[in-house]
């Protein structure tokens, strides 16, 4: 790459020409006069001729005073465009030559192709960055732990809540400050597969996850450990259940109260029902009011459908089949209060009513039911 009458410059020429690295020769311009096989190859240059243009337009810099900088005997790295829009992230140094009066003769630039490097370098800072703003933010402790139990990292915010100050555990054996928890999801994790479970510690619920990391030789050399806080939700969860429980204890006494069985005479039940008998509503009536006849030995089960103004089919059936039940334990219903929308809608159904025993009033039922029972006749 020098004059081809010194022979040491052409031993060093043709070194330079078949180095792995780039060479860029520059005049005091900062024009091209020389480049390798290697900056050829790197940026799609002509490997026979330089094109004694300007670096800056051959190579553009991500700065624009790169060159400027490098040309004056520096160093540094920067991103280049190829011709066929590829980014090339290079690593480059220079040795220049002055004259007499100090001003640059050439620069001779090295540069190494450090993309993939400077990936890897970006991903780690994103990497570390997004490690750094969740063990910072979130009431998370992350952990590490190598197979023998010894812990080699712990940090995050959840170490607040535990009442532990930063690398708390670090050089602790897990296992053995924890030996009171069951050793079955370390276990799983040191075999080779994730792991989740939920733990009482430090007075706080944490779901902890255990993800076990191979090494090269395809063993589990560590296990890395996420233990979120989530006291906060398992006491949302307990008060919600609790409020879910007295909701159904609220409905339960609702229920009951809607459709009470009253004792208004010797061995005579009333069961006054307000509003619409669905299938579950049925179900509950029928089971407190069999019980309550059986515990009482009723002989009459009066229902009272004076706060009823208008029935479906499904509601009439499950009437007809309540007054069936009460039958096969030896009582009688009587049927009273019937709206005179109830007595159509039963008309038009259809409905067998040959059986039943109706009244008007809630009143005329119980005489009805008292003279049965004193063998009189009303």
């Amino acid at each position: 790459m020098v004059s081809p009458s010194n022979s040491a410059g052409e031993r060093e020429a043709r070194l330079l020409r078949g180095a792995p690295f780039m060479v860029i020769e520059l005049d005091g311009e900062r024009r091209v006069t020389l480049w390798n096989e290697a900056a050829a190859r790197m940026f799609a240059l002509p490997p026979d001729a330089a094109p004694g243009a300007e670096v800056e337009r051959v190579l553009p810099a991500a700065r624009d005073d790169f060159w400027a900088a490098l040309a004056a005997g520096g160093s540094g790295t920067t991103t280049h465009v190829r011709a066929d829009g590829a980014r090339v992230t290079c690593e480059w140094t220079c040795r220049v030559e002055r004259d007499a009066a100090d001003n640059v003769v050439s620069a001779a630039c090295y540069g190494q192709d450090i993309s993939e490097r400077a990936t890897f370098d970006s991903k780690l800072r994103l990497e570390s960055a997004m490690l750094r703003a969740i063990i910072e933010n979130m009431n998370i402790i992350v952990w590490t732990m190598e197979p023998d139990g010894i812990c080699t990292y712990h940090q995050g915010r959840g170490l607040q809540s535990a009442g532990l100050p930063q690398h708390a555990l670090v050089g602790q054996n897990i296992r053995e400050l924890y030996r009171q928890l069951d050793p079955a999801p370390l276990d799983g994790a040191c075999a080779g597969t994730l792991q989740n479970s939920t733990t009482e510690v430090h007075g706080q619920s944490w779901e902890n996850w255990m993800i076990p990391v191979r090494g090269e030789d395809g063993s589990i050399g560590l296990i890395v450990g996420l233990s979120l806080n989530v006291s906060e939700q398992r006491e949302g969860e307990k008060e919600l259940r609790e409020k879910l429980l007295q909701i159904e204890h609220q409905q339960q006494v609702i229920r009951e109260l809607s459709t009470p069985i009253i004792e208004v005479w010797d061995r005579v039940l009333t069961v006054p029902i307000i509003g619409m008998i669905d299938g579950g509503r049925a179900s509950e009536l029928m089971d407190n009011l069999l019980q309550a006849v059986a515990k009482t030995r009723a002989r009459f089960a009066i229902l009272d459908l004076t706060g009823v103004e208008e029935v479906d089919a499904g509601t009439a059936g499950h009437l007809l089949t309540l007054v069936r039940a009460v039958r096969l334990l030896g009582a009688e219903s009587v049927i009273t209060g019937i709206h005179p929308n109830i007595a159509r809608t039963i008309v038009t159904l259809g409905l067998e009513t040959a059986a039943l025993t109706v009244r008007a009033t809630l009143r005329e039922a119980l005489g009805h039911c008292i003279a049965q029972m004193s063998g009189s006749r009303k």
